[in-house]
């Protein structure tokens, strides 16, 4: 079990964040090398899981545009993004109640962040007001390439992505 730094609460060996807090979990950040003999010169060689590590982003940051409030969260599962509902229990990791989100036209389950490999998409999850990508509407349930700085609009909720390694 690894114990987050910050708020003491317990994960899994190898989870990279703490869903509570945001914290990261890595105790060391060494990588793994190996030195490679290539035409008579000696180099050293990354391994194909520190390769994915540098390019792969771990963690996304969410800057709402209107209040500038910043929500971090690990990329290590799903991230269901809407509004709290504890009477269907529903409590997505991002919940954007306290942004207006009733008012902006946000659903309770609104949309979902994925990471897979090195590549993060977003998912409208069938909301009644859209999910918008720098302007443009997604097509329900359809994912697509989310990258760092894209401007991402739920119902008039409007935000910006940062990625975190």
């Amino acid at each position: 079990m690894v114990t987050c730094p910050y708020c003491q609460a317990k994960y899994p060996e190898n989870t990279l964040f703490c869903n509570a807090c945001g914290c990261s979990l890595q105790r060391d950040n060494h990588k793994e090398t190996a030195l490679v003999s290539v035409g008579g010169v000696t180099r050293e060689q990354t391994s194909e899981a520190d390769k994915e590590k540098v390019t792969s982003p771990l963690g996304l940051k969410l800057i709402m545009l209107d209040s500038g409030r910043h929500v971090e969260v690990s990329l290590t599962t799903e991230v269901d993004i809407g509004r709290l509902d504890s009477a269907s229990a529903w409590f997505p990791q991002v919940d954007l109640t306290r942004d207006g989100g009733v008012g902006k036209g946000v659903s309770r389950c609104h949309a979902k962040i994925t990471r897979r490999g090195r590549e993060v998409f977003i998912e409208d999850l069938g909301s009644i007001n859209g999910t918008f990508v720098n302007r443009k509407k997604l097509s329900p349930y359809l994912s697509r390439v989310l990258r760092n700085g894209d401007e991402l609009q739920l119902g008039t909720l409007r935000m910006q992505v940062s990625f975190v390694k």
